[in-house]
């Protein structure tokens, strides 16, 4: 009973490791928005979204933005690598300030405690739009699906507030967002416990062991008469 508890108990933990890593592989973050805001194709009402990354082993920046159950996708994003200096203990996302009365539009996202993150990208024409208003560089590339399955990504542009295009450099990013302030925090969100071990099977007891006390009992009060007898007929 002792080797099976234990068993039961590492078994638990393990499971525990697994989602624990799970949860830090993909990023799930769940973020509530008091107003409308802008992701890359598609502008999300006021609510509550689970922002998270796509498990795919050809590229790892790509986000999914769905409903707390999860059975509806609002915008799958494609995103570059981003940096910032100080991390820190809640997730963080950073948005370009619009004209009144125009979403938000998220930049970046950054998981509790890291120093990278994800800038997404938005395609041409919305990020023409962005940087016009924001008076800031903008990450573009052409109008294209993101596909979760594609291997190579569309290529990245820069592009600028005045509507040109520039090769994209990580290095101009980092400088115009030391004017950034943080956006909506966000709440790192733990996947579903696994659920507890069953309990190592019993054999149901059958009945008392009293009778097989009494019956080896029987049996040493036999093979002590037999010897007596045995002795009396040898003397």
């Amino acid at each position: 009973m002792f080797k099976m508890r234990y068993l039961a108990l590492a078994v638990l933990c393990a499971l525990g490791v697994q989602v624990a890593m799970a949860d830090v592989a993909n990023k799930k973050t769940k973020l509530t928005f008091s107003g409308p805001v802008q992701v890359p194709g598609a502008t999300l009402p006021a609510g509550t979204y689970v922002f998270k990354l796509v498990d795919s082993a050809s590229n790892r920046q790509i986000v999914q933005v769905s409903n707390l159950r999860g059975d509806r996708t609002y915008a799958t994003i494609l995103a570059i690598p981003d940096y910032r200096i100080n991390a820190t203990s809640k997730t963080v996302m950073y948005f370009g300030e619009r004209k009144s009365g125009t979403p938000p539009a998220v930049k970046s996202w950054f998981y509790p405690g890291d120093n990278y993150g994800s800038r997404f990208v938005y395609q041409k024409i919305e990020a023409t739009k962005i940087a016009a208003e924001v008076k800031q560089p903008v990450p573009a590339m052409e109008a294209a699906k993101v596909e979760v399955k594609v291997a190579q990504a569309p290529p990245v542009m820069t592009v600028t507030p005045q509507a040109t295009e520039q090769k994209y450099e990580a290095v101009v990013f980092e400088k115009v967002d030391i004017v950034d302030t943080a956006g909506t925090d966000g709440e790192a969100v733990q996947e579903p416990a696994a659920a507890p071990a069953a309990p190592a099977p019993q054999l149901p007891k059958t009945s008392s062991p009293l009778h097989l006390a009494l019956g080896l009992g029987g049996l040493l009060l036999s093979a002590s008469a037999l010897a007596r007898y045995a002795k009396s007929r040898l003397s």
